[in-house]
């Protein structure tokens, strides 16, 4: 290529970078391709910088809805960096955004086909995965208990070669197989996934399904008898939730009776009872209210103080998991429905009264919340329960948490009245109308209720007074603390600080924030608010300050990368010299392990669904790491010691070598973090119970066999904008 052509083609780019500095990156991403187009030499060169102005030109397209401008975009640029595995990941996140979540998929795989270390790529396969099949389907799958339990009554309640049957909500087409064991006239499934019915259909052609049948992809209510070849005679179902009713069972069989069942049609299961019951377990309560210690640390002892939660009247937890739960009352049969009786059905639909029930409670101490679970009669010989004192329940379904019950103390013999609706068909524990509640979002409850945490925010507050003592006078000291709540910044507004900047997410936690600070005698004009998501950077002018408190760690246990990029912002340029930065340190922590729930949760063994073949159907849906993980909680082996994997702020990819202790298979890579608030201070960890911050894992698929002696490698990929993921590899000594 001669001079005069390099000579032009830069003049291209210098050209273009002046457009991307006036914004005008259409054309700037013009100026670029013709470069390129002239000279291919300079695509290495400025590729970074092309990549950026296209993220940049795409947003503003985004935000026209302009979306075949921004596919045609990525189209030109693939054209000319073919394999690109960022533009292919841009792509794929464009896909995602506007729906098409099939071909994001594609998109994500091609760029972790080019580097199968590419994080974010992952992570966003992920969404996508978690998005499209729902992760209790996994748990569902592997629950030997309800599967049999299903097969027995289908079988009983089937007349073969005689039934037409339907099953609603299908989901991967289980109980169609089982009904199809009966050799049924028709099987119609219909689901209103597309993904689910799509595997429906997969896993009854592959398990070479006699009968005929047909998968619809749309939902029961939306169905009439023509559309499914006439009015069938057995309806299978397992649309329940921990609640009972919360997947709208009673909407969809009242339908049903209606539009698509015989009027002598049978359905399965035939019938069902909610019970509640009253127990004690602080570390229940602790999620969904804030504490008493709290509460007083923050000088409001009598605010009630819930979890924002939507619409949602009850919560889903495994209370098994909790070891120091203790049942409180006697359980007491709040309702029951007879699933083949359509009055049944319409009386729990249309009824506004509300269900009293009364629970005797058998010990003394503290009901901390009300719980749920119910029993399904499947037939007049199979029942099914999920009642957490039994050995043979289905663990496919959690219990209810009514989490909005005020704690109270109880005696023994003592009888307490409660009310209950069912709105919009989902069970809810009726309040006290009198009864003020405020609502704030989770980050700020878990954050608040860790009280190791918060102590170990109160024990630095007099070095850090005498460390910022002297650069200046408490009343001139400016202070920025962007924790979920600002609880070190209270704390130095109440020892005489000038200002405090801090955010909020919504407008019920600003309210929260107002209440606290009015308690604790602090003037509301001296305080700046940081107001949703839309501040960044530039929201903090020229100001300065003499301590800057970030937390830069999810709940659910990743690092949020945003306020990973603004603390570091603010550090180098709106920290005072020789001002105070917590937390000091933040190191990410790892320990390989075998854990069982992660592999009932995560992938279906076909042993458990009577071997037929769903596992290669729906294990292409797992996910390569899980969120929001309570360690305290779950049983596991360690395999080998913890590790130290650095600093979060400046993570760089490693290969870290680990001794094995123990000779088993690992399934998983288990992640928290040691916090340093202060230097000298020592650490906290996030792998204990209550802590505000959850853990995560990375799981190893296939599991890999781990010998005492061995040394494993945890491959540490790190992105440039600092996101992570961990690898298991292991080398036999």
């Amino acid at each position: 290529m001669s001079g005069t052509q390099i000579t032009n083609a830069r003049e291209f780019i210098d050209y273009a970078r002046q457009l991307s500095s006036n914004e005008c990156y259409a054309k700037a991403f013009d100026m670029y391709l013709m470069a390129f187009e002239k000279n291919p030499d300079l695509k290495n060169l400025y590729e970074r910088e092309f990549r950026s102005v296209i993220n940049k030109l795409n947003e503003m397209l985004a935000a026209g809805d302009k979306i075949d401008d921004i596919f045609c975009n990525f189209s030109r640029a693939i054209y000319l960096f073919p394999g690109n595995m960022y533009l292919l990941n841009e792509v794929g996140k464009y896909l995602y955004k506007f729906g098409y979540y099939s071909e994001a998929w594609f998109q994500f795989q091609k760029a972790l086909k080019v580097d199968a270390g590419f994080v974010n790529a992952e992570k966003n396969l992920n969404s996508v995965k978690n998005l499209l099949v729902e992760r209790w389907h996994f748990k569902m799958l592997n629950d030997k208990i309800r599967n049999e339990s299903y097969r027995a009554a289908i079988h009983d309640l089937i007349s073969r070669g005689k039934d037409t049957v339907l099953d609603v909500g299908s989901g991967t087409g289980l109980l169609s197989l089982y009904a199809s064991e009966c050799n049924p006239k028709f099987i119609t499934a219909c689901d209103s996934s597309e993904v689910m019915a799509n595997i429906s259909n997969a896993v009854l052609n592959d398990n070479s399904v006699k009968n005929e049948f047909s998968v619809v992809n749309r939902i029961s209510t939306s169905l009439n008898h023509f559309d499914i070849g006439g009015r069938l005679d057995v309806l299978v179902t397992e649309l329940f939730d921990a609640g009972l009713f919360g997947e709208h069972i009673l909407t969809a069989l009242s339908h049903a009776w209606q539009n698509l069942l015989h009027q002598e049609a049978k359905v399965l299961p035939a019938s069902a009872e909610f019970y509640v019951m009253g127990v004690e377990c602080q570390n229940i309560i602790d999620k969904y209210q804030l504490c008493q210690a709290a509460k007083d640390l923050l000088n409001i002892p009598s605010l009630n103080v819930h979890v924002f939660q939507f619409d949602e009247t009850y919560d889903c937890e495994d209370i098994n998991l909790f070891k120091t739960l203790k049942y409180m009352t006697e359980p007491k049969c709040l309702m029951t429905v007879d699933f083949n009786d359509p009055n049944s059905i319409e009386d729990k639909l249309k009824n506004t009264e509300p269900y009293i029930t009364q629970l005797a409670v058998n010990q003394n101490g503290e009901l901390s919340t009300i719980i749920g679970w119910f029993n399904l009669n499947l037939s007049e010989k199979y029942q099914l329960t999920t009642d957490p004192r039994s050995d043979t329940r289905a663990t496919a379904w959690d219990q209810a948490i009514f989490f909005d019950h005020i704690p109270k103390k109880v005696n023994d013999d003592q009888r307490l009245v409660y009310k209950f609706t069912l709105q919009s068909g989902k069970i809810a524990l009726v309040q006290d109308c009198n009864l003020k509640i405020i609502r704030v979002t989770l980050e700020i409850l878990r954050f608040l209720n860790d009280i190791e945490f918060m102590k170990k925010i109160m024990s630095c507050l007099g070095l850090a007074c005498v460390y910022l003592g002297q650069l200046a006078e408490i009343s001139d000291m400016c202070i920025a603390d962007l924790s979920p709540f600002p609880m070190f910044g209270l704390q130095m507004l109440k020892r005489g600080a000038k200002s405090l900047v801090c955010c909020v997410k919504s407008e019920e936690d600003k309210q929260f924030f107002d209440e606290v600070f009015k308690s604790n005698d602090i003037d509301i004009s001296r305080i700046t608010y940081l107001f949703g998501t839309g501040w960044n950077k530039d929201s903090f002018n020229e100001d300065k300050y003499h301590a800057i408190f970030c937390n830069i760690l999810e709940v659910a246990g990743d690092i949020d990368l945003r306020y990973r990029d603004i603390s570091q912002y603010l550090r180098q340029n709106h920290l005072h010299p020789g001002g105070l930065f917590l937390p000091s340190k933040i190191t990410l922590m790892a320990q390989i392990a075998r854990c069982d729930w992660f592999d009932v949760h995560n992938r279906v063994d076909d042993r458990n669904v009577s071997n037929y073949k769903i596992a290669a159907h729906i294990n292409k849906y797992q996910a390569s790491q899980n969120f929001c993980l309570d360690f305290s909680l779950l049983d596991y082996t360690p395999l080998s010691e913890p590790v130290d994997l650095g600093e979060c702020v400046n993570m760089a990819s490693d290969v870290i070598n680990v001794a094995i202790i123990k000779t088993e298979d690992a399934n998983s890579i288990l992640c928290w973090y040691n916090v340093e608030l202060m230097e000298n201070m020592g650490e906290i960890s996030t792998k204990r119970s209550c802590s505000f911050i959850d853990g995560t894992a990375f799981l190893a698929d296939p599991h890999i066999f781990m010998k005492k002696g061995d040394i494993a490698n945890i491959l540490h990929c790190v992105d440039t904008d600092g996101s992570f993921k961990l690898m298991l590899d292991v080398e036999a000594t």
